[in-house]
């Protein structure tokens, strides 16, 4: 676990006092989170319930029982049937520790929300119930269901730091009560998008109802216990399900005015990049969201389990045995966050809920996930007339963009040349203690996050624009997208955003820049011919790297691929009143976003 502990002492401004003791500058107060401590097992609320209820019985087997439930297999015996002494892989178990449970906890997403609500104070109460429609889901619904709970018809983020249904962020008895509605393109003519999935209420005839993944489920105990009805649902195994949040269009505010211009910006479109992927429904290899974020690597698809145990613990044999089993672990990217829920376990009220080293071992998961996204290869390595030169290919893996959803993200390529003796002959994007580049300190330089810039702003030098050719350490591929305002301004305001003024996040394979819709088309690529040839979904960088004549052959080079969740602009531009934001900024601090390596290459020129 990387932990950045030097924020106080480095900012300069600490006196100490008569103890010896010392206190941070009054500009740099550290504000650690103080959320109270989460309810886990809360009263049924409305049409939903805490999933530590649902937890009781998908759970797994006593360590020993036989036939086991819900556990791990042992692959020296075998890799098809849970092992009596494996681990617990049920879904309470695993969802517990991931980012979908802690949506509304995520420190960064709460700093957000009421960032732009505060810059935003004639639409805030729009903002927060926006997002706490994906975040709290349960809690959200519930209150339009009812009424209860709403500010002028707004669900609101005070009143989701009370509530625990809203709390438990993203759960059972919310993604399992989703409608197939999500199917149904007469129901979203425009396609399933930012929180526009259906849950019935009470009173509604198809109110209680679970749907999974399995035909003709048992339903009689699931009824006697918790009182849902359990049904087949074709939707929970589609894409479009996890669309109806992660699938994200948010209102342009006009710069000039401050109101909104009637046009949507993508925020996130992981989805519409899957669809005109080889991944997606009509693709070469159809692969679902749930197929790829749905998985551990010792859980084949004939992988076979019962999917529940009895209230008091025990394994009832007569109910059947499910394939495949898609384990809640909700793999993604986000290190940090889990990382900084582990080390901030009881300050964000988690510490009745997860256990020591739960976050960790998600963070790890995540970590090796992450490898799998992508591939670097290399060729055309020559050195000749005082110049290094080769071709490093990056090959997106995934079935979209890398990276894909909230723009904070960004990618790149890090990179180091020695010679035989050891010697540095060039470095360039290689992150410091707190994983910035050097390029960061004019990124995020006061011009470059002010929250509105004058008419003849030259926004270009606050990002780095792309690079089809490194020839210098100052030449750093970074892949991200850069949001521009309605003045053609870059902005750090979501909802400032009205188009990209720099997309080069690598496409999937299969994805034609020619035929996409254009929300999700690639922007500033600088007429990079290689980028995407071929819709074979990678880019390749030219380095053309000046050598001395004397340099001690053979040249070692270290290229590594970087990925980073949350970039510094995206921090230091973050500003606010409320506490939220400084308990954000003071983890920042503490525990900055880390450089996560998604590959690395290595290889000798003669």
């Amino acid at each position: 676990m990387s932990i950045f502990l030097t924020a106080c002492s480095d900012t300069g401004g600490s006196s100490g006092d008569a103890n010896g003791e010392t206190e941070p500058d009054s500009a740099h107060e550290e504000v650690l989170p103080s959320l109270t401590a989460q309810i886990e097992h809360w009263s049924p609320t409305g049409v939903f319930l805490a999933a530590a209820d649902c937890g009781q019985c998908h759970t797994a087997s006593q360590p020993g029982d036989s036939p086991a439930v819900l556990r791990a297999p042992d692959a020296q015996i075998s890799e098809n049937q849970p092992s009596p002494q494996g681990d617990d892989i049920s879904p309470f178990a695993d969802w517990k520790s991931t980012v979908m449970a802690n949506a509304f906890t995520d420190p960064y997403f709460r700093a957000n929300m009421v960032h732009e609500s505060e810059t935003f104070p004639h639409l805030a109460g729009f903002i927060e119930n926006k997002c706490l429609t994906c975040h709290s889901p349960m809690a959200t619904t519930h209150a339009h269901q009812t009424g209860s709970g709403l500010d002028d018809g707004f669900y609101r983020a005070e009143q989701a730091l009370v509530d625990p249904h809203a709390r438990e962020g993203v759960s059972c008895t919310a993604c399992h009560q989703i409608t197939d509605s999500v199917l149904d393109g007469n129901a979203y003519p425009d396609g399933v998008h930012s929180g526009n999935f259906e849950i019935p209420a009470e009173g509604d005839p198809d109110a209680f109802t679970i749907h999974g993944p399995y035909q003709n489920p048992q339903g009689q105990a699931m009824q006697n216990q918790v009182g849902y009805t359990p049904v087949f649902g074709l939707h929970m195994s589609d894409s479009r399900q996890c669309a109806s949040c992660h699938e994200l269009y948010t209102p342009t505010i006009d710069m000039e005015t401050d109101q909104p211009n009637g046009e949507d910006y993508p925020e996130q479109t992981p989805y519409t990049e899957w669809a005109n992927s080889d991944f997606g429904p009509n693709g070469s290899n159809p692969r679902s969201c749930q197929q790829c974020h749905m998985a551990r690597e010792e859980i084949t698809e004939d992988f076979l389990t019962r999917l529940a145990v009895r209230p008091n613990g025990s394994v009832n044999a007569s109910w059947p045995e499910r394939q495949p089993y898609s384990p809640h672990v909700m793999l993604g990217g986000n290190t940090w966050l889990l990382e900084t829920l582990e080390l901030f376990r009881e300050e964000l009220g988690r510490s009745d809920i997860n256990e020591a080293g739960e976050f960790a071992a998600t963070a790890e998961l995540t970590r090796k996930f992450l490898k799998t996204a992508v591939t670097l290869s290399v060729n055309g390595q020559t050195l000749g007339a005082g110049e290094l030169a080769f071709d490093l290919t990056i090959q997106n893996e995934t079935g979209h963009k890398l990276p894909t959803s909230f723009p904070a993200r960004r990618m790149w390529v890090g990179t180091r040349v020695r010679d035989a003796n050891g010697a540095t002959v060039f470095a360039g994007g290689l992150p410091d203690e707190s994983y910035r580049l050097p390029m960061d300190a004019v990124f995020t330089s006061e011009a470059c996050l002010a929250a509105k810039k004058t008419s003849d702003f030259d926004s270009s030098v606050c990002y780095q624009a792309h690079l089809n050719e490194v020839s210098s350490e100052n030449d750093v591929p970074v892949y991200e997208t850069v949001l521009g305002s309605t003045t053609g301004a870059i902005t750090h305001i979501l909802l400032y955003a009205a188009n990209p003024l720099k997309d080069n996040r690598i496409p999937p394979k299969g994805f034609d820049i020619a035929s996409v819709p254009e929300d999700v088309r690639p922007i500033g690529l600088n007429d990079d011919s290689d980028f995407n040839a071929g819709n074979a979904g990678r880019d390749t960088i030219h380095y053309r790297i000046p050598v001395g004549a004397a340099v001690a052959l053979p040249l070692q080079v270290d290229a590594t691929l970087y990925y980073q969740s949350i970039r510094p602009t995206f921090i230091d531009g973050l500003h606010g009143e409320h506490e939220w934001v400084d308990e954000f900024q003071t983890i920042a601090r503490l525990n900055p976003p880390p450089a996560e390596v998604m590959a690395e290459l290595s290889f000798e020129v003669q």
